[in-house]
């Protein structure tokens, strides 16, 4: 029996090579490295998009990606696998220039990279490895998911009808009946974790916009006797949400925000003292937040449940989900939903630091 670490988009690099992601990327891989050694896994597979920019590479990104990641996986257990994502690859029609063969190449000896099919056997299991599929490995790609003979699929897919975010569903991709041989599917790509029958989108390591707050993010381990794969969440959130009454707790400002060094905070305001509010964001302040936005507009975080946690407001397009159910309009609301959700997502994605 072997046990074997999934994880995927670790995007380095994002946020325009933001060092503060560095710094959360570390603390996020000591815990997984954490539960790599307390479990004993000597195999890893990474399922894709290793950095996030496709034309070109920060050599501090290049750095840290050395130091924090392949070095120490190197030396971390046995075996480690790393599929080309859409990320990885500099143009979008051929594999032929990507960042795994220029950066990791063979650099690692037990680090293995792949831009094609290929099928691997970890403790007697096969398992068919299936990057990125592109107009240059397209014809194998497709051969490989119609003849493997392995009975699981690990790939950076593109499947229609899954959350590619949470509430945005993808309208286009490959069709998940094109996999149902496979007993199991997991793939990369899609930030959010979900499952539909055998496939299964495995999420994001980490948090890169705000579109991620309070959607977990983490890895999973799979057990090769069982076939059974178990979630592990991230523990250490960049973005962080305050909703601040005090009329409901006069000693907001006396509470402990260490929590929230180094991350993004938004406030938003539903009953504020002038007084007792500037107490609260002085005792913010003195936590070392990277940033503070306080939001005034209170109309959609109205809650009538006096055991209300500060930090469960809604999230940005639930708020619109609710905002649209109460219009009339000339057009579905499920499609202005929709759109909305991709206009949204759009503008946290290019959000300035």
């Amino acid at each position: 029996m072997a046990k074997i670490a999934f994880i995927a988009d670790t995007h380095y690099g994002v946020r325009n090579d933001s060092p503060v992601f560095y710094d959360y990327f570390k603390k996020s891989l000591d815990f997984f490295y954490d539960i790599l050694k307390q479990q004993n896994i000597k195999h890893v597979i990474h399922l894709g998009d290793l950095f996030d920019r496709r034309k070109y590479l920060n050599f501090h990104t290049a750095k840290r990606c050395r130091e924090d990641f392949l070095e120490t996986i190197s030396d971390l257990v046995d075996e480690t696998h790393i599929i080309a994502g859409n990320h990885d690859i500099y143009f979008k029609n051929t594999h032929i220039v990507n960042c795994l063969d220029e950066v990791v190449g063979n650099r690692y000896p037990n680090i293995k990279i792949y831009t094609n099919p290929q099928i691997i056997n970890i403790d007697g299991l096969d398992i068919q490895l299936l990057p990125w599929i592109m107009e240059s490995n397209e014809e194998e790609s497709f051969k490989a998911i119609a003849e493997s003979k392995a009975e699981i699929l690990i790939g950076h897919l593109e499947i229609n009808g899954f959350e590619l975010l949470k509430s945005i569903i993808s309208e286009h991709g490959y069709e998940p009946s094109m996999f149902s041989r496979y007993d199991s599917v997991f793939s990369g790509h899609y930030h959010h974790k979900s499952s539909i029958n055998n496939i299964h989108y495995i999420g994001a390591f980490a948090e890169y916009t705000w579109s991620d707050y309070n959607d977990p993010r983490g890895f999973s381990i799979f057990d090769t006797e069982t076939r059974k794969v178990e979630f592990y969440k991230n523990p250490h959130s960049i973005f962080n949400m305050i909703l601040y009454d005090d009329k409901r707790d006069t000693e907001l400002h006396k509470k402990d925000y260490s929590h929230l060094k180094d991350t993004y905070v938004k406030v938003v305001t539903v009953n504020k003292d002038p007084y007792l509010f500037d107490l609260f964001i002085d005792t913010l302040y003195k936590v070392s937040p990277i940033d503070i936005t306080i939001i005034e507009d209170v109309n959609n975080f109205t809650d009538t449940e006096e055991s209300m946690n500060i930090d469960e407001a809604e999230d940005t397009p639930t708020i619109l989900n609710h905002y649209i159910e109460n219009l009339t309009l000339p057009v579905n609301n499920d499609k202005m939903k929709d759109f909305m959700r991709q206009i949204y997502n759009e503008a946290i994605s290019i959000e300035s630091m």
